[in-house]
């Protein structure tokens, strides 16, 4: 009952925003470094030897720490025989600090960091088109799951051409023309920019990692063994650079388990975990966690999978988002709680509850025993647990 006039997008003022939160958050560690004796120094680093490492300030300052941990993260990977201009031919980095709205856009990958910005560009105002070389979005993830989102997306405008191999890309017109090819047809559109969404690489490049007796696996990735430590005795490796999946939260649990070890601390309360949750910031969201009924099988174990859609429940509706799925896959026998994928308002949050019960081998009727307020998007959960249980009470016991 509220009439909107349409918006208008001020895309400087747009980014001058996201900038200024980058801003404060930087400046947040740097207040936390202050306060908790951490000497921070600005330059490029390079490991000369286990136990050494070099800085260019851009004055030469040398280093002397019993301990060197390499954190450098990752950077976007580039599509074979196209190099990135940074005009044109854009990455995750230079879309985020665009100054002005392209008309048309091409993301070459479907993965998480494709479909993000495809989102954000969109909504926009900008033609999309996203190009895969799969037969699905988001490959890796639950197909039912990836359907459903891409067609909310499709909804939304964003054009998908799928099993799009041998992409290429041609300067012409100020822009750039992207051909590809679907079952040996040759397939040409013209963008105002291409973004490469292909996936990322470490960096580990330039510093003298490998001269300090640091081993890499083929493309790149910092091999580590117990403890994030490298055939270099006192050189570690977290986040990103030692490969596994890319992300911050990842990475961040990886340092607090590497503070602690280096630390050597008693009655350590850091353990290593195998439910790391993948959030894909679509709009509904994507998030999973934990293993697909495919993945149960091949280790041998008898599953059961229930499905909730998401106006089944409440919260949905007051919304006024109903589209969306809960997809739970349980042990037949016990009932604990494999993997949870979830497409829908809030996924990104309600996947720390389905992490939980994971990590913790939690079943069914654990979950199912827990009160979940109402009305809130966490009741998919709960009702996804009672349908395992065979006692769902909005939708029917199937």
């Amino acid at each position: 009952g509220i009439g909107f006039n349409p918006p208008t997008i001020d895309f400087v003022s747009l980014g001058s925003w996201k900038g200024r939160i980058v801003e404060r958050l930087g400046r947040g560690i740097e207040f936390l470094f202050k306060n908790n004796g951490v000497e921070l120094i600005r330059g490029r680093a390079k490991v000369l030897s286990p136990g050494k490492v070099l800085v260019m300030t851009p004055e030469e300052v040398e280093i002397q720490a019993k301990n060197i941990i390499v954190a450098t993260g990752s950077e976007p990977l580039p599509l074979p025989g196209y190099e990135f201009d940074h005009q044109r031919i854009i990455d995750s980095s230079d879309a985020l600090n665009l100054v002005e709205l392209p008309k048309s856009i091409v993301i070459v990958g479907a993965g998480a960091v494709g479909l993000e910005f495809a989102t954000i560009f969109q909504r926009l105002g900008v033609k999309v088109t996203v190009l895969e070389v799969c037969d699905q979005i988001l490959p890796g993830i639950d197909r039912e799951i990836a359907v459903l989102l891409q067609r909310e997306l499709e909804r939304e405008g964003v054009e998908f051409r799928l099993n799009a191999k041998g992409v290429r890309c041609q300067k012409e017109n100020g822009g750039v023309d992207v051909l590809w090819d679907v079952n040996e047809e040759e397939n040409k559109q013209h963008a105002d920019k291409v973004l490469i969404a292909v996936g990322r690489k470490p960096r580990s490049t330039g510093l003298g990692l490998e001269e300090a007796g640091v081993k890499m696996d083929e493309r790149g990735f910092i091999i580590t063994h117990d403890n994030f430590e490298t055939d270099a005795e006192g050189v570690f490796a977290i986040g990103d650079v030692r490969g596994g999946p890319l992300l911050a939260h990842k990475a961040m649990y990886e340092g607090l388990l590497l503070a602690e070890f280096i630390g050597n601390e008693q009655g350590r309360r850091w353990q290593r975990v195998t439910a790391i949750p993948f959030v894909v910031y679509t709009d509904p969201e994507v998030a999973s966690v934990g293993i697909g009924a495919e993945e149960a099988e091949k280790q041998g174990l008898k599953v059961k999978v229930v499905k909730v859609p998401a106006n089944a429940i409440g919260r949905s509706l007051t919304l006024g988002r109903a589209e969306g799925m809960c997809k739970v896959v349980a042990e037949q026998r016990t009932g604990r709680i494999l993997g949870v994928t979830l497409v829908a308002p809030e996924a990104d949050v309600l996947i720390a509850e389905a992490a939980l019960a994971v990590e913790l081998g939690l079943t069914a009727e654990d979950l199912g025993r827990v009160v979940h307020p109402h009305p809130t998007m966490s009741e998919l959960l709960f009702e996804a647990a009672h349908l395992l249980l065979g006692s769902a009470i909005h939708i029917l016991n199937r």
